[in-house]
């Protein structure tokens, strides 16, 4: 004889059973070599165009014309943002031909420079009080960093945190930035 209680009990006892091993599953998953399996350098996303630069930026990227260029939303406010400088600038020291410019977002200068000195660190810096640059670049989530080519064209961006020394990212930069240099003859 079919028991209405009973079965209903069974399926919730098999729904509980389901979300638990699915709780558990991801990290099974996300072994290497399976498919399912995001390196942080895949997060970098492919970038076709930007608006052009607003002025403040425009005069900070014209020294390093002929480099490629991370540029770095990010606030002293912002604990992600802080987390991660130190190994942006490290990157940006280790790879010949990158530079590293920050565009400190609705911040206030004597913040950012109590957190470059405590840090020992000094890339350049665009102040961005107003949002004038980060709104011309659309940029609603900090941090999120550009990368852009040797003639400042956009490559690649990502939107939020990212681990700047994994391999994956830095094999990522160091191919895009490859990638879209011009060919010599």
């Amino acid at each position: 004889m079919f028991d209405p209680h009973r079965a209903g009990r069974r399926r919730m006892l098999a729904s509980i059973g389901g979300l638990f091993a699915a709780a558990i599953a991801p990290p099974a998953l996300s072994l290497p070599g399976n498919s399912r399996t995001t390196l942080p350098g895949d997060r970098l996303e492919s970038l076709a165009q930007l608006p052009p630069a607003p002025p403040a930026l425009r005069r900070a990227l014209e020294p390093l014309h002929g480099k490629a260029v991370l540029v770095n939303f990010w606030a002293t406010w912002c604990e992600p943002c802080r987390t991660e400088m130190p190994a942006l600038v490290s990157l940006a020291e280790s790879e010949p031909g990158l530079a590293l410019v920050t565009v400190a977002v609705a911040d206030r200068a004597d913040e950012v420079r109590r957190f470059f000195d405590e840090h020992l660190v000094d890339p350049v810096l665009v102040s961005d009080p107003e949002q004038v640059v980060s709104r011309a670049w659309d940029v609603r989530y900090l941090p999120t960093t550009v990368l852009l080519d040797t003639t400042h064209q956009p490559l690649l961006r990502v939107r939020g945190e990212l681990d700047w020394h994994h391999d994956s990212v830095r094999e990522r930069i160091r191919s895009a930035t490859k990638s879209s240099r011009p060919a010599r003859t």
